[in-house]
């Protein structure tokens, strides 16, 4: 019964992180266009830079829901060492966003076609090590204490 129960448990935290994903990409998303429609620009840098200004907003969100409802952490567990690998692997995702987008741009795709592919491949990496890395170590230790 209790493999059951475990089963469900990382079902329901897959469809919370999608949906936490989702909320963060229109966060993303709607970052962009706003600092793109307030300060028209047409250079491959300006687009860059307000991709990472943008997608710094949809990780502050991420860490917040993700710790409270995907997750359920409570607030006095490990937060310092859960939010420094939380922000260790944003950043590195911020940095493959960043990259990809601007590598799509340079081959010529059209922006919501770099925007969306950067974000898929974005959120391939933060939910893999979110899952395996990022909040794993607390529920392990939560485990090992009931033991």
């Amino acid at each position: 019964m209790q493999g059951e129960c475990g089963f469900t448990e990382n079902i329901l935290q897959l469809c919370k992180f999608a949906l936490v994903g989702c909320l963060n990409t229109f966060i993303d998303w709607a970052v962009y266009f706003a600092i793109l429609k307030m300060y028209p620009a047409e250079s491959i840098f300006f687009y860059t830079a307000a991709k990472g200004l943008s997608y710094f907003c949809g990780i502050l969100n991420s860490y917040v829901l993700n710790r409270c409802w995907t997750f359920k952490m409570s607030h006095d567990h490990n937060k310092g060492g859960t939010f420094i690998r939380f922000v260790l692997v944003n950043a590195v995702g911020l940095g493959i966003n960043s990259a990809s987008i601007y590598i799509f741009l340079n081959f010529n795709l059209a922006q919501m076609t770099a925007l969306f592919l950067a974000t898929v491949i974005t959120f391939t990496f933060n939910f893999t090590l979110s899952k395996l890395w990022v909040f794993r170590k607390g529920k392990m230790a939560a485990k090992v204490s009931r033991g």
